[in-house]
């Protein structure tokens, strides 16, 4: 299901809805979907705004609709969704601020018209087409006007196919359901993108510093234990002190006082998955005094944590933050720990554990890891990270909200 209605009556109002026999029927999302629901409107591109006079409709790159028939809804509420629905009115603005930058542009002669480039300095043109995306402001109450005049002006543009209806007047008995799951992978987080990071100062960046000198270790560990490959190359990158004249000491920053002694027992993965064998180890100094052997302790514990939790994402937090970390925060506010596992459940996870050491006043870990870590992950070109849990291959999207207007970084 893929279609969407938000309306405002004494309070915001959520349902998915789907036709059947020529009637709508409307589907009331639980408060567990709404947080879900609402996430996955920041994860995904819009690509068109249509204003119907009664509503107003977004459609995103994916084929999910949202209706809003009362713009009252981007109003504060003071409930846990305003964060959503800022972004949410974020990303209208961003759209209909691109649809007139490219409708000036269009209007302009040719030889007016700016090519990327990053060395050549501005034309007065390219500027005054920026000043005039930038200086629509679009007030809550001023979106539908604005909305209609855009499409106003694109009537001679082509048209998307699209099925012109008219609401109903939705009534109790037209809610049908009270539980729809809406099925999400996606980890939303905003940071800056560092896999460039230090190219200035240095002939490589730290990310390629990485590779080079610890390439051969990450490819044969992150093999072996199932998990991503660029995940334990940003990790590590994130982690291990400056490399100096080729040697770099603990390589995955490991607590000597807290493995040493120990002994790991770590599935074994092949590309089909767990190959139904496992690695079993005794954690020395002189095993973490190694690149090799630093990087397999730690990649074997990252694997250790994601197996715990059913997550890469929470098994990357935990890594820094201490397997107990979760139970700790969970037994502290009486909640069920089973709740938090799953990738679907991560960040809400890291935000409690983030939660309990900040009310304890307790200095512990990175809170921030996660955006730490995958800021030297090559979004650009995959933003997918895959790994196993057994013989079942999951799937992680990892979206950065993080988002520039690109013609002012040049």
């Amino acid at each position: 299901m893929s279609k969407f209605y938000i309306n405002e009556q004494n309070g915001r109002n959520y349902y998915a809805y789907r036709y059947s026999e020529d009637e709508v029927k409307y589907i009331h999302l639980s408060n567990k979907d709404i947080t879900t629901f609402l996430s996955s409107l920041t994860n995904r591109q819009i690509v068109n705004i249509r204003d119907k006079n009664t509503y107003i409709e977004v459609l995103f790159d994916n084929n999910m609709s949202v209706l809003i028939d009362d713009l009252k809804i981007f109003n504060i509420h003071h409930d846990n969704n305003d964060k959503y629905f800022k972004l949410f009115l974020e990303k209208i603005k961003k759209h209909i601020e691109r649809e007139t930058l490219k409708k000036y542009s269009e209007t302009l002669p040719s030889k007016y018209i700016p090519k990327v480039n990053r060395t050549k300095k501005k034309t007065r043109p390219t500027a005054q087409i920026i000043a005039m995306s930038l200086s629509i402001t679009i007030g809550i109450s001023a979106i539908a006007g604005l909305l209609n005049k855009e499409m106003q002006k694109s009537q001679q543009l082509e048209e998307q196919e699209f099925i012109v209806y008219e609401l109903p007047n939705k009534k109790t008995d037209e809610i049908i359901e009270t539980n729809y799951e809406i099925p999400d992978n996606t980890i939303t987080l905003e940071f800056e993108n560092r896999t460039e990071s230090n190219r200035v100062s240095t002939e490589l960046s730290k990310l390629e510093e990485t590779n080079l000198y610890f390439g051969e270790c990450i490819d044969k560990y992150s093999m072996r234990y199932g998990l991503p490959r660029e995940l334990i190359s940003a990790q590590i990158t994130q982690e291990r002190p400056n490399i100096e004249n080729g040697k770099c000491d603990n390589v995955c920053q490991i607590t000597y006082d807290l493995f040493v002694g120990q002994t790991m027992t770590v599935p074994i993965y092949d590309e089909s998955g767990f190959t139904g064998e496992y690695d079993t180890f005794l954690v020395t100094k002189e095993l973490l005094d190694t690149p090799d052997g630093n990087i397999k302790v730690g990649v074997a514990y990252l694997r250790k944590c994601v197996d715990k939790f059913d997550s890469l994402i929470l098994g990357l937090f935990s890594y820094n933050q201490g397997e107990s970390a979760l139970g700790i925060a969970c037994e502290y506010y009486g909640f069920d720990k089973e709740n938090y596992l799953g990738d679907k459940n991560a960040i809400k996870a890291r935000d409690l554990i983030n939660r309990y050491y900040a009310e304890k006043g307790k200095s512990h870990g990175d809170s921030l890891y996660l955006e730490h870590v995958l800021s030297y992950v090559d979004l650009e070109s995959r933003n997918i990270l895959e790994y196993y849990i057994g013989n079942e291959k999951n799937s992680v999207e990892i979206n950065n909200t993080f988002v520039y207007n690109s013609e002012l970084k040049r």
